[in-house]
């Protein structure tokens, strides 16, 4: 899960950080591709994003290359969910979670001093934000993540890419008083009624891809 983060970082230094938003959502058309979700609420859900960060979606030609950052991102990231989703029934969550961080560990202290150019300080103050964030916010995330990865499969725990830049949308038409126009109306509409329908038994009636081999 954290090299598709590093992948990111690395895109979104030379592309629009709302390109790297769009890649993100598209990470439960990959799942819907493998029948863990229903093509519609796939589609529909990756619609109001794009609906959301679409002034922000430019490109140029030298960029491009750059652009394959992200998308391996994505593809990363949906092999990395649908892996954890099959081998979650073999392993405890302490067991997972105790994988995760050490090969994330690992992962961030060759990528930072390659990615960030910056010289770490470490103060008291630093140490305990530091700690906190990891006790609270890391394990109580990941504890609620593997909940429902094992209880609502990796094509649902996926459309949480879409709650993010719907959380960020609303906190800037509250906190700056922006008024939304209807572009993030559309998108937002969007993306509730996918994660209501992902979330519904009506899931089950949608439109299911399945590749099989014959």
């Amino acid at each position: 899960m954290c090299l598709p983060q590093i992948l990111i970082g690395i895109g979104i230094q030379h592309v629009s950080p709302a390109i790297a938003v769009a890649d993100m959502a598209a990470v439960p058309v990959f799942l819907a591709i493998s029948a863990r979700l229903t093509i519609t609420t796939a589609v529909c859900g990756l619609g109001g994003v794009l609906f959301l960060v679409g002034n922000g979606l430019s490109i140029a030609t030298r960029q491009v290359p750059w652009m394959l950052f992200p998308l391996a991102a994505v593809a990363m990231l949906a092999w990395g969910l649908a892996a954890a989703e099959k081998h979650l029934p073999e392993i405890s969550v302490v067991e997972a979670m105790f994988g995760q961080f050490a090969i994330s560990a690992l992962l961030l202290s060759i990528a930072s001093p390659l990615v960030e150019h910056e010289t770490v300080t470490w103060s008291a103050t630093a140490a305990l934000g530091f700690v906190t964030g990891a006790a609270f916010m890391s394990v109580c995330g990941y504890l609620l993540f593997y909940w429902l990865l094992g209880t609502s499969g990796a094509g649902r725990v996926s459309i949480l890419q879409w709650t993010q830049p719907l959380v960020a949308t609303a906190e800037s038409v509250v906190l700056l008083h922006i008024r939304p126009d209807w572009t993030v109306v559309a998108g937002a509409i969007l993306i509730v009624l996918a994660i209501v329908w992902a979330f519904s038994n009506w899931d089950n009636r949608g439109v299911i891809l399945e590749i099989t081999q014959t």
